[in-house]
């Protein structure tokens, strides 16, 4: 394209603009909590972060998060790697009817699922569990890590396998020596992924939780109900900060494990 001092100016300001706009938008849930009555009382103070972390039904509530974002993160990685290696690494028949299956999920508005899970599980021992959570959100969120999966095996040498068995390898060592060390970057991302969703979703287990196992998100739908604003932006600001540093976590490993081959 050639240099237009002009029209890079003005396309710069319109960028510009849009991007102060959005983040106006996000700079609320931060400005917000650390005034006194925002926005009719705009005196500083810290008073409602240190309400929310001496509350310790707010605490347990994010504490439950992390366990099922953490859960979510390490089943639903397993399950997706194991399904793509089984797709893409064996003479396995019926790939498309897989792939197909592997889609559903992602076409499913997570309300419906939740409510299905809730009907289907309604008198076993699953109800009011963080396993029944744990499932619905790893289901809920499965397509995507299973094509993370799926692309980064694909690309690998289909020979590998071959080779280790002729050199006294079993098919499992074969993954956890050579598949797995090669896909290392992917599943740090499928992690990350699994973990981030987990802690922000609604959808998919607003039907599912209780007092016991509410998490964060179900949590700020119950607070917004009762207008309390104030403790919606601190347990907002905690998920952001908790996915952050999930995120950054996440590409230091994956920086890590490129710059290691």
């Amino acid at each position: 394209m050639i240099p237009n001092k002009g029209r890079d100016s003005v396309l710069g300001l319109i960028s510009s603009v849009i991007l102060i706009g959005l983040l106006a938008v996000f700079a609320v849930m931060f400005v917000a909590p650390l005034m006194n009555g925002y926005p009719y009382d705009l005196t500083f103070t810290f008073k409602h972060f240190v309400d929310v972390f001496q509350s310790s039904d707010l605490i347990n509530v994010y504490k439950n998060s992390l366990l099922v974002a953490g859960l979510t993160a390490i089943v639903g990685t397993i399950v997706a790697y194991a399904a793509a290696i089984i797709n893409v690494r064996t003479p396995i028949k019926g790939k498309a009817t897989f792939d197909i299956l592997s889609m559903v999920t992602n076409t499913v508005p997570g309300m419906v699922l939740g409510l299905s899970y809730l009907l289907l599980f309604n008198n076993s021992s699953l109800k009011g569990t963080f396993t029944i959570l744990v499932l619905c959100t790893l289901v809920h969120y499965f397509t995507t890590p299973y094509l993370m999966a799926k692309n980064s095996l694909a690309k690998m040498n289909p020979s590998w396998e071959t080779t280790a068995e002729l050199l006294g390898d079993s098919w499992l060592q074969t993954i956890r020596r050579v598949i797995l060390p090669n896909s290392a970057s992917t599943v740090i991302e499928m992690i990350s992924y699994y973990f981030i969703n987990a802690m922000v979703t609604i959808s998919g287990i607003i039907f599912l939780v209780t007092a016991q196992t509410s998490v964060v998100a179900s949590k700020i739908k119950e607070l917004q109900h009762f207008a309390k604003f104030n403790e919606v932006f601190v347990l907002s600001i905690l998920i952001f900060c908790t996915n952050l540093i999930i995120k950054l976590l996440g590409d230091y490993l994956q920086k890590r494990q490129s710059n290691s081959r």
